[in-house]
């Protein structure tokens, strides 16, 4: 099934904790600035698992979700951290982090530094998603 394939490649390009948000052609490295992508990837797999039940990809895949967590909560680039409440916080003013921000040459004029509320609700659904993985990947 294609869609596994495409979890499966993605899988191999997360770094620190993240995953690219864009990549450039032949011979550069993927650009990874982004704070929403990895979460929704959370929530790709568990749309396949659940429609496919395949525990393999489950186990498979299961330990690059740990990580991205671990990366998370002890912090990678542009600030992205879970904070003292839990929540998922980041920015840089420098850069554009989420799927709303915006950034026109060098200019970012609505960097959302901080605490989004949708990066949080991605953040906790993601927390949900590895726990309920998490019986599947001992199987």
């Amino acid at each position: 099934m294609w869609r596994k394939t495409i979890l499966r490649t993605f899988a191999a390009y997360v770094d620190q904790g993240m995953l690219p948000n864009r990549f450039p052609d032949q011979g550069e490295k993927p650009e990874y600035n982004t704070i929403d992508a990895t979460l929704w990837y959370f929530h790709a797999i568990d749309q396949v698992v659940n429609a496919t039940h395949d525990g393999a990809l489950v186990r498979e895949l299961y330990p690059v979700l740990q990580d991205i967590i671990a990366w998370h909560v002890r912090g990678t680039r542009y600030n992205i951290h879970v904070d003292r409440d839990g929540l998922l916080s980041g920015g840089d003013p420098t850069v554009q982090l989420t799927w709303m921000d915006a950034k026109v040459d060098d200019w970012v004029w609505d960097a959302r530094t901080g605490k989004p509320v949708e990066i949080n609700a991605l953040w906790i659904h993601a927390l949900r998603i590895l726990a309920r993985l998490r019986a599947a990947a001992r199987r």
